[in-house]
C-alpha cells in the first residue's frame, strides 16, 4: 500500500488539493492522524504543501495506516473531490493479500504459514496486561527508548494537550516519562506497547523475554 500511495503521490496530490480543508475532516474521522498533526496541517496555507505533509504522514505510519487511508478514497463522499480520484480508486485493490491467503488455508484445513515455520517474533507471547507491563518495566523504557516522536505520532487516540505536554520536554528520557505518566487506561496501553513493537522492536523483544 505504501508503495501505490508513493507511486501515485504527484496525482494525488494533485486531485486532493482541490478540497484539501473538507478532505482533512474525513481523515481526522478516521483517526489516521494525531490531533497536533490536523493542527498542523490545518495552519498550513497553501493547500498544496498540507496535502504533500499530509501523504508524508500517512506513509511514515506503515503499511496498515496506507491501506486505511486508500479505504478512505474509496467512499463515494470522498472520493466525489475529482472524478480522476474516482477513477482510478476503483482500480486499486486494497485487500490484505496475506489475511485473504490465511484464511483459505484455514478454510481448506492447512496450518498458516506461522504455524509451520514459527519464527522468534511468532513465538512471542502476548502481552496480557499492557500497564501493568508498562508500569513494571518503566525505568527501563524512560532509560533506552529513543524514538519518541514517531512512538507519540502513533498514539492517536492520546488527548492533545498530553501529546503538546509530552513534546515540550527537553529530552527522550523526560518525554518518556511523561508518556508513561498519561496511559490512564489499557486501550492505550496497548497503543503504546504497539508503538514501542514498531519502533523499538529490540528493545521490546529483551524486555518481554524477562517479563
Amino acid at each position: 500500500m505504501e508503495e501505490i500511495i508513493l507511486d501515485n503521490k504527484p496525482k494525488l496530490i494533485k486531485w486532493l488539493s482541490s478540497d484539501s480543508e473538507l478532505f482533512l475532516q474525513y481523515v481526522q474521522a478516521k483517526k489516521l492522524i494525531t490531533m497536533s498533526q490536523y493542527s498542523e496541517l490545518m495552519d498550513m496555507a497553501a493547500k498544496e504543501r498540507v496535502i504533500i505533509r499530509l501523504l508524508d504522514i500517512i506513509l511514515g505510519r506503515g503499511e496498515s495506516v496506507c491501506r486505511k487511508f486508500l479505504d478512505l478514497l474509496k467512499e463515494d463522499d470522498v472520493n466525489e473531490i475529482s472524478p480522476e480520484l474516482r477513477e482510478w480508486i476503483r482500480t486499486v485493490d486494497t485487500k490484505d493479500q496475506k489475511t485473504e491467503k490465511d484464511c483459505k488455508r484455514r478454510e481448506s484445513g492447512d496450518r498458516p504459514i506461522q504455524d509451520q515455520k514459527p519464527d522468534r517474533d511468532c513465538q512471542q507471547r502476548p502481552i496480557q496486561d499492557c500497564q501493568m507491563f508498562l508500569k513494571k518495566k518503566f525505568s527501563l523504557l524512560v532509560q533506552n527508548v529513543k524514538n519518541i516522536d514517531p512512538i507519540i505520532d502513533d498514539l492517536v487516540d492520546l488527548h492533545a494537550e498530553s501529546v503538546a505536554n509530552v513534546r515540550a520536554k527537553s529530552t527522550d528520557q523526560e518525554k518518556m516519562r511523561k508518556l508513561l505518566g498519561c496511559v490512564n487506561c489499557e486501550s492505550i496501553a496497548k497503543d503504546l506497547v504497539i508503538a514501542l513493537y514498531k519502533h523499538e522492536k529490540p528493545l521490546m523483544n529483551d524486555l518481554q523475554n524477562n517479563y
